[in-house]
């Protein structure tokens, strides 16, 4: 798939695209206040809305790429198969976190089905923002459990985010 995105993960496209209607929607609410003397609440709600979604994708991405923020100086002292080991132990932990959010996050949007909290100025349900809380962390886990994979075949550590690409 990553080779009709242009080597890019859907996720990366998806948190690129929200973050650009973030800024496209931020400046023209700029443009519409100090240059026409006019404001659109709404704007600024569906620019927080993207944002709050691009921040997940961004958590997805990190994820995906194991650059999520660790103390890892004491991993670099163990050998090879303890350090695959921790990694995983660390990993599985992770994921066990994430399956508590996916539950109780599923369970928060099918009561915002039931009863629906509306947004005051778009008159949207909000479940359609909050939906992305399972949703994210069910992707995250999906990475997660791919990096742990490659791990275990590769035999590589953690990334050193310090180091660049």
């Amino acid at each position: 798939m990553r080779k009709y995105l242009g080597g890019r993960s859907p996720e990366e496209w998806l948190g690129a695209i929200l973050m650009t209607v973030v800024v496209a929607l931020l400046g023209f609410q700029v443009v519409a206040r100090f240059g026409m003397g006019r404001s659109f609440s709404w704007l600024e709600e569906v620019s927080r809305f993207a944002f709050v979604w691009s921040v997940y994708f961004g958590f997805i991405i990190a994820a995906e790429s194991d650059r999520h923020i660790r103390v890892s100086l004491h991993l670099d002292m163990l050998p090879n198969k303890a350090r695959l080991a921790m990694l995983t132990l660390a990993d599985v932990l992770w994921l066990a976190f994430n399956a508590v959010v996916i539950w109780y996050g599923y369970w928060f949007t099918i009561s915002m089905f039931e009863f629906p909290y509306i947004s005051q100025t778009t008159g949207i349900n909000l479940v359609w923002v909050q939906m992305i809380v399972p949703l994210g962390f069910t992707f995250m886990s999906v990475r997660v459990i791919q990096v742990m994979v490659r791990r275990w075949r590769t035999g590589e550590g953690p990334v050193d985010a310090r180091m660049g690409d």
